[in-house]
């Protein structure tokens, strides 16, 4: 706004009305669809520029319409973004509390004291332990469980290599020398000679390395897994119209979270390419040791990494799951128990 350049903030443009910065920009929508009233503590008379405008909110929002930004803008954004809403097919809004709650839903301690070295068998039984995890995440998020039972199979199953190696990742963000399993297990990088420690080095430089320099925050995080499984380029969705509005939901709640830093949210955003070369790398490779016989990949694995077993006429571990309202035992989706920890809640 004008506000921000007499304050020395750069202006990116004209947004809701008004040439502002990107941090003026994200402010005043946050504070317009959460329908939020700030008071001042002085005499309205606060001053605000880039180095103090977060003291007093009262006095930036009033900042913000006295340079022109008007609110129906902001809704009117809205209304352009949300589809048409399918029949029977409700549409919900992501908000980064559900994100951040699914993440802790799913959050474990780990202890590598050991420092136990994986073998390829023990890096399937960690790839097992962790997809399971990402189906308890899945049914935290409401706008989930609304989706057509084939598009949450769909989902679940299309980019779970990503997930598991973006959660790798961020296990392994406090160090140096290995990749951290789920099951405490690690891949040593030292060991480049064997297929899978080329991988986790892959994990390492690409992956690890910018996120530990961006130093991520946990609503950053959760912005970034809700951006990859909210995929609208799956195939065979029954409706990629509201999976594509819940992605650029999660886009939106990823670009307030960093709209105080310019450039921040491209940073992210660049790392999600090696994130999917990375993951196609990690399927091939154990699928090979798979076909050399060093292990076995059991039927779930193989559903959702290599989609085998999901043919016309033969049925799907996943779908069969969701049909008994994603009941679960710890080992396999197909066990079904009195144990309901997998509703969706």
């Amino acid at each position: 706004m004008e506000g921000s350049l007499r304050a020395h903030d750069r202006a990116t443009g004209k947004h809701y009305g008004a040439s502002s910065c990107d941090g003026c920009k994200g402010f005043f929508r946050r504070s317009i669809r959460s329908n939020q009233t700030y008071n001042c503590r002085f005499n309205q008379q606060c001053i605000v520029d880039k180095d103090k405008r977060n003291q007093c909110r009262y006095c930036r929002l009033h900042k913000c319409f006295k340079a022109g930004m008007r609110k129906e803008a902001v809704q009117n954004e809205r209304d352009c973004i949300n589809p048409h809403r399918a029949k029977g097919q409700p549409v919900g809004t992501l908000s980064i509390n559900v994100l951040l709650q699914a993440e802790n839903s799913v959050q474990q301690s780990h202890d590598i004291s050991t420092k136990k070295t994986a073998c390829v068998g023990d890096v399937f039984e960690s790839m097992k332990q962790q997809l399971l995890l990402l189906v308890e995440w899945a049914k935290h998020i409401p706008e989930f469980c609304r989706l057509h039972i084939d598009d949450r199979v769909t989902l679940l199953r299309t980019h779970s290599a990503e997930h598991l190696i973006l959660g790798a990742a961020r296990r392994s963000l406090p160090y140096n020398d290995v990749i951290l399993l789920g099951n405490d297990f690690v891949i040593p990088l030292r060991e480049a000679e064997l297929e899978v420690s080329r991988v986790a080095l892959r994990i390492q430089r690409e992956l690890v390395k910018p996120l530990r320099e961006l130093d991520i925050t946990d609503k950053e995080f959760a912005c970034l897994r809700a951006i990859v499984f909210f995929a609208p380029d799956c195939p065979r969705l029954e409706n990629p119209r509201v999976i594509r509005y819940l992605r650029l939901q999660a886009h939106v709640l990823l670009e307030e979270a960093t709209c105080e830093q310019r450039g921040r949210l491209g940073a992210l955003l660049l790392i999600l390419p090696s994130l999917q070369s990375v993951a196609w790398q990690m399927v091939e490779t154990l699928h090979l040791a798979t076909l050399l016989g060093e292990a076995r990949m059991d039927s779930l694995l193989q559903e959702m990494l290599l989609g085998e077993g999901t043919a016309k006429g033969q049925g799907s571990d996943l779908k069969r799951e969701q049909q008994n309202d994603f009941r679960s035992s710890p080992v396999t989706f197909t066990s079904v128990t009195s144990h309901d920890s997998a509703n969706c809640h």
